[in-house]
C-alpha cells in the first residue's frame, strides 16, 4: 500500500483536476453566438486543441482572457448568417486518445444540445436533440472521469478501505459515504444549499488528515474505528459539495435534470468501486511480497497520506 502511494505521489500533489475543456455557445435572437471557452490551467494538451466553426462564421468581438478557479477563460462573439449555427457542424482538432475531451453545449432558446467530444468522435452536428440514452452515457463517463482524477476523494476512500476491520465494516462505511455525498450533491445542484468552494475544498483536505491520524493510531480502537460508517457519512456530506462544484462548472441539461444528476452520481459510484477493487487486488498481491507486518505499513501510509492532505489543506487555506 505504501509503495503504491509513493508511486502516485507526483500526481496526488496536484489535487483533483477534471481535465475537461468546456465550450458554451449561446445564440441570441439577433443570431449572434456568444462563446465561452474554458480550459484547465493544468491540462498539458489544452493549448493544442483547435476549435473549428463553419467557414461562414465571423468573429465580431473578443474579450480579454481571464483566469478563474483553475481555468483559462476566453469569451468571444461571432455571427453565422441568418441560420446561425443551427444544422452546422463544429469539430475539434488535436484531441488525443487519453484526453478527457471537450464538453460542448449549444443553446438557442427553443433548441439545445450538449455532447462530450472525444478523440474517437471529435465533432457535433447541431441538427437534433441529444437522446436521453446518449446523455445518460455522457454523464456517467463524466462521473467516472471526475472521481478517478479526484485524488483527494480517492485518498479519503483509501483511508476508509485501510481502516475497515472487515468486509462488513467496509460495506457499511462505503454505503454511508455514498448516501451522504449523494444527498449533498443533489441539494447543491438543486440550489437548496450553497457553500463557498474554497471552504469545502479545505474541509475535504481536513477530513483526510483526520483519517490519516486514525491510521497512525493503529493500536487503538478509537470511536472512528468502532463506528467508521458514521464518520464516513459525516465527511461524505462535505465530499458531496466537492462533487457538486465540478458539476456546476459543467452544467446540467435543464430538460433532463434528474437524468443527468443521477447518471453523474452513478458514474462517481462506478469509479469508486473500480478504485476499491483495484487497490484491494493490488494489496493482496503485495501482501505476499511484503514481509513486514501490515500494521507497520498502515502507520507509514498514515504519515504519507497526512503529509499530502496537509499540503492540500495549507494550499487551499491560502486561497481564501
Amino acid at each position: 500500500m505504501l509503495k503504491i502511494l509513493l508511486l502516485l505521489l507526483p500526481l496526488l500533489l496536484f489535487g483533483h483536476q477534471s481535465g475537461l475543456s468546456y465550450i458554451k455557445l449561446v445564440e441570441d435572437s439577433h443570431k449572434e453566438i456568444h462563446i465561452t471557452y474554458k480550459k484547465p490551467l493544468a491540462d498539458l494538451y489544452a493549448n493544442k486543441i483547435t476549435i473549428n466553426y463553419p467557414s461562414y462564421c465571423i468573429t465580431v468581438a473578443q474579450d480579454p482572457q481571464e483566469i478563474d478557479n483553475g481555468y483559462i477563460i476566453n469569451r468571444s462573439t461571432m455571427r453565422c448568417g441568418k441560420k446561425g449555427l443551427l444544422d452546422a457542424r463544429i469539430w475539434i482538432d488535436g484531441l488525443l486518445r487519453q484526453d478527457k475531451g471537450v464538453l460542448v453545449e449549444y443553446d438557442r432558446g427553443d433548441f439545445s444540445k450538449k455532447v462530450l467530444l472525444r478523440a474517437n468522435r471529435p465533432f457535433i452536428h447541431l441538427n437534433q436533440k441529444t437522446s436521453n440514452f446518449k446523455l445518460f452515457i455522457a454523464y456517467v463517463k463524466l462521473g467516472i472521469h471526475h472521481i478517478l482524477s479526484g485524488y483527494d476523494h480517492l485518498l479519503f476512500v483509501l483511508c476508509i478501505l485501510i481502516l475497515a476491520k472487515d468486509l462488513r465494516s467496509l460495506l457499511f462505511a462505503v454505503t454511508s459515504f455514498t448516501l451522504a455525498h449523494s444527498i449533498t450533491l443533489a441539494s447543491a445542484m438543486l440550489g437548496l444549499i450553497n457553500l463557498p468552494v474554497a471552504f469545502i475544498e479545505a474541509m475535504i483536505a481536513l477530513s483526510i488528515i483526520f483519517l490519516a491520524r486514525e491510521l497512525v493510531q493503529s493500536n487503538e480502537m478509537t470511536l472512528t474505528k468502532r463506528h467508521l460508517e458514521y464518520i464516513a457519512f459525516i465527511f461524505g456530506l462535505l465530499h458531496g459539495f466537492g462533487f457538486s462544484n465540478v458539476l456546476k462548472s459543467i452544467g446540467l441539461v435543464k430538460e433532463a435534470l434528474a437524468l443527468s444528476l443521477f447518471s453523474f452520481n452513478l458514474g462517481i459510484e462506478i469509479g469508486q468501486i473500480l478504485f476499491i477493487a483495484s487497490v484491494s487486488a493490488a494489496y493482496y498481491m503485495l501482501k505476499t511480497l511484503i514481509k513486514r507486518p501490515f500494521l507497520t505499513n498502515k502507520v507509514y501510509a498514515g504519515y504519507l497520506v497526512g503529509t499530502i492532505a496537509s499540503f492540500w489543506f495549507i494550499q487551499r487555506i491560502l486561497a481564501f
